[in-house]
């Protein structure tokens, strides 16, 4: 079975994530679903204080 990767950090989804479709074994959450019906999703990141912004 494939994993669904999260378009936040490019992994698949985690078991842990509170966003998480539980009834799939994939994963995939709302941010997944709009990928996947082509809605474009922004991603922000926060770096932590003095950390390297790339």
């Amino acid at each position: 079975m494939q994993q669904i990767i999260c378009p936040l950090d490019n992994l698949p989804c985690e078991q842990e994530c509170p966003d998480r479709y539980q009834d799939q074994l994939e994963g995939g959450c709302f941010l997944t679903t709009a990928l996947e019906l082509g809605f474009n999703v922004i991603a922000i990141h926060n770096a932590p204080a003095g950390g390297d912004m790339q």
